[in-house]
């Protein structure tokens, strides 16, 4: 049975490590986005209310 060299370990941890990182990176940008879309519905509906209640009727 052949043993793997340390050299490809370590070539595939690291690039494990990469894309481990590149997830995460993208995760977080997906949270701020997801965040922004979320306070500016807000602000969205505030504006909507407010024109509820000097509307008539």
């Amino acid at each position: 049975m052949a043993t793997t060299p340390t050299s490809s370990t370590s070539t595939l941890d690291a690039g494990i490590n990469s894309a481990i990182s590149s997830f995460k990176s993208a995760q977080n940008e997906a949270t701020a986005q997801s965040l922004q879309v979320a306070t500016e519905i807000t602000k969205i509906n505030g504006v909507a209310n407010a024109i509820k209640k000097i509307g008539p009727g």
